[in-house]
């Protein structure tokens, strides 16, 4: 078994490449249009909580509409890392969970905060399709990626931060394994957890 320092080195380097490109070489380009990332590039300030769930909804939606109209064959799906399965993740995963993804995950850290334990065991038990999986330390990059398709990363912070983000519509094919990758690593690490546990999870201190 590897020890805990050992995850963490390896969680933090197979994306550090990614969140390097991302958050300083996209600065340095179009950012709306550079064929480095993806076909349409939006940058978040921190304070622009609407924008960012509003960005991600449409491209839920979007998703959901090419499924109907037989665009997409094979099931809608969502890959999320966070550093805690907080208010605005489960928002997401709800909306995705309502508009046809078959198959979500979610990796996290091993807190929440206790105002959300029993909103994730409800959330649990009402959509078989959300698998929700922890760490047995915070995760330091956190992204999703939208159906193999879009891209949506965070700056690096801590738990009582909030800060910019990126999203990438059409995300570049190269970029995206990046994450894809690292997603498929880190998540050989974190362990399931079931309705039931959750409500035994470790809340943050006040």
């Amino acid at each position: 078994m590897l020890n805990h320092s050992w995850i963490l080195a390896i969680i933090g380097l197979t994306s550090l490449l990614a969140v390097f490109i991302l958050f300083k070489l996209v600065y340095k380009h179009n950012p709306h249009c550079n064929e480095h990332y993806g076909a349409d590039i939006v940058l978040f300030h921190s304070d622009e909580r609407y924008k960012k769930r509003v960005w991600r909804f449409n491209i839920i939606e979007d998703l959901k509409n090419q499924k109907t109209k037989e665009k997409i064959n094979d099931e809608l799906e969502l890959k999320v890392i966070v550093g805690e399965f907080s208010e605005n993740t489960q928002e997401i995963v709800k909306h995705a969970a309502n508009h046809n993804f078959r198959l979500i995950h979610i990796i996290s850290g091993p807190n929440i905060f206790c105002e959300d334990k029993t909103e994730i065991y409800t959330l649990l038990d009402r959509y078989n399709n959300v698998k929700y999986f922890i760490l047995p330390e915070r995760p330091t990059k956190h992204f999703m990626i939208f159906n193999n398709t879009h891209l949506y990363v965070e700056k690096p912070h801590r738990h009582t931060e909030s800060r910019g983000s990126v999203g990438i519509t059409k995300c570049n094919l190269k970029l995206l394994n990046i994450y894809n990758k690292a997603f498929e690593n880190i998540l050989a690490f974190a362990q399931p957890l079931t309705k039931e546990e959750v409500l035994n999870q470790q809340c943050y201190k006040e």
